[in-house]
């Protein structure tokens, strides 16, 4: 699995795994589903889905998705991805 750089909101930089990258053309966005590797308390893994801007060659941030409407878009991105 491709390793990206991310700047998280402290500053710091962490280095993680990049699941998948989508952009969405209406809206002129991209995005991307990281995994750091983590599990939940059922044993499943757990995946992280952010806006992303590149803020320099192979460094990333991450922008969270606050907005009802934009995300409501980004589930429905991902499901097109997975019926795919």
């Amino acid at each position: 699995m491709k390793k990206i750089t991310v700047k998280n909101m402290d500053g710091t930089m962490e280095e993680v795994d990049l699941v998948k990258s989508f952009g969405i053309v209406d809206i002129n966005k991209d995005f991307v589903i990281l995994s750091k590797n983590e599990t939940n308390g059922e044993g499943l893994s757990k995946v992280y889905v952010s806006e992303v801007l590149e803020t320099s060659p192979g460094v990333y941030e991450l922008i969270g998705i606050s907005d009802d409407v934009l995300w409501d878009k980004v589930k429905q991105a991902m499901k097109e991805i997975v019926q795919e």
